[in-house]
């Protein structure tokens, strides 16, 4: 149950570091998580989003409580929330684990890395948005930055879909 406690992580880091309405945050981070675990138990796939919606919309309050425009811990999170997601839908499929422990191991090695790029894409970007004087390369490094987080996204639910 890995992406319940990195799901956790979100929700707990959402209402520990605002000053802002906590108990709202913490409430919204909770449901989420519940839901979640809810969904991983009944094995229901339909409902994991809904979970994913409550954490993720406890770390937004979080941020438009905030008074800084900026959060430095956004890529951890980012790459948190992003793991846990893929951890949730990986955990519902139905596997042999002995017979395919090589395919597994590719699969967390591909999965720790995307986790990682994620944080480094999300570094960069985070990087780029908080310099003052952005010139034409900042800004176009934050464009490609920005279209090769959704790129990577993108193939990473399609090659989901396809393995379901």
């Amino acid at each position: 149950m890995a992406a319940l406690a990195l799901f956790g992580a979100v929700g707990a880091y959402s209402a520990l570091a605002g000053d802002r309405l906590v108990a709202v945050v913490a409430a919204l981070g909770g449901i989420g998580v519940v839901v979640t675990a809810l969904a991983l138990v009944g094995r229901w796939a339909a409902f994991l989003p809904w979970g994913f919606v409550g954490v993720g919309a406890a770390y937004a309050l979080f941020l438009s409580l905030r008074p800084g425009p900026l959060d430095a811990r956004a890529p951890i999170v980012a790459a948190a929330f992003f793991l846990a997601a893929e951890l949730s839908f990986w955990s519902l499929e139905r596997r042999d684990w002995r017979s395919e422990r090589q395919v597994v191991v590719r699969r967390l090695a591909l999965l720790v890395s995307a986790g990682l790029a994620t944080a480094i894409v999300g570094g960069l970007l985070l990087l780029v948005a908080s310099e003052r004087r952005s010139g034409i390369g900042q800004e176009t490094a934050g464009i490609a930055a920005a279209v090769l987080t959704l790129v990577v996204l993108a193939a990473l639910v399609r090659r989901s879909r396809q393995s379901a």
